[in-house]
């Protein structure tokens, strides 16, 4: 027998939201389970393409500055995000942000990347598309 899959409709591209509030409260906001911020995730895959995505042009040469560096802007960030959004205690933050810190000084750009995107998927992205769907069916 032949059952037709139910449909969803999604609503039209001007009724989308109106600003970037729930993107943002999303990247930032801390929710229990989560071991990061999103905001996190996409610093350290932002981080690690802009250090390590050319680095063939280099031919490798710059490796060493690359990753010191890597690790200090992972390190710092993720430190800064955690403690002032994820609201971490100093011993969490610190912790968080060496793993960070490591994560974009590896001198390898699918690392920091696949870090990243774990940390992104494990945040709950299924919770911005709630998040986002829950405040478009709030305006109507």
């Amino acid at each position: 027998m032949n059952t037709n899959a139910t449909q969803e409709l999604l609503p039209p591209v001007s009724e989308g939201p109106v600003g970037l509030s729930g993107w943002l409260e999303w990247l930032t906001d801390p929710l229990p389970g989560r071991f990061m911020l999103p905001a996190t995730g996409l610093l350290i895959m932002g981080l690690d393409w802009l250090f390590f995505s050319e680095e063939a042009a280099t031919f490798g040469v710059a490796i060493p500055f690359t990753s010191v560096v890597g690790f200090l802007a992972g390190s710092i960030g993720a430190y800064h995000l955690q403690r002032k959004y994820g609201r971490d205690s100093h011993a969490a933050a610190v912790i968080k942000s060496f793993l960070a810190g490591i994560l974009v000084g590896i001198p390898f750009p699918l690392a920091g990347t696949l870090a990243g995107a774990w940390i992104l998927t494990t945040s709950g992205l299924i919770g911005l598309k709630d998040r986002l769907w829950g405040q478009h069916l709030s305006r109507r």
